[in-house]
Order: structure tokens, then sequence, then C-alpha cells
């Protein structure tokens, strides 16, 4: 993508609205995350690893390749870090 595309409105107005859906999944996301519903916590991580660069972000496909390669490897521990460092990026662009 050219650095013109990125800055134009229209792409502006389509990483709004990528931000806004992962902000209004995440809460769920925890919830499964706290209900012990792995795989939903992964589809969520897998969405974003395949997204996050394509929108400018980079951090996010890192954390969601993160995220899932913690759920194979069946190391939960580390999830809810993870997830608030999702939030915190995602809150960090809104503002």
């Amino acid at each position: 993508m050219t650095e013109d595309f990125m800055q134009s409105p229209e792409f502006q107005a389509l990483i709004k609205e990528y931000l806004e859906y992962l902000s209004s999944t995440l809460p769920a996301v925890k919830i499964s995350l706290s209900d012990g519903l792995y795989q939903e916590v992964y589809k969520f991580a897998h969405n974003i690893k395949g997204t996050g660069t394509s929108y400018g972000f980079p951090n996010l496909t890192q954390l969601g390749t993160d995220i899932c390669g913690l759920i194979n490897a069946k190391e939960m521990e580390e999830l809810e870090k993870h997830l608030d460092e999702i939030e915190s990026i995602i809150q960090d662009a809104i503002s």
C-alpha cells in the first residue's frame, strides 16, 4: 500500500471501523478467557494475526501470533497480559 492511500480518508475510516470492532469484541474475549473457552480466544487472536498489519498495526499481528502460539502450547498464564496489551494498543489508537 502506498503512504498516500494509508493516509486517505477512506482508509482512515476503515481503520476506525477495525479498531471499533476489536474494541467491542474484546470484552467477550476476556470473558471467554476467564471461562476457559480458549478456542474463542484463539479465534480472536487468529483474526488479528491475519489483519493487524494490513491496518497498520504490526504489533497487533505479533500479539495475535503470540496468543495463538501460547494456546497451542497450552501455556495460558500470559494470555490475559497479552489481551491487556491489545486493549492498550486499541485505546491509544482510538484516542
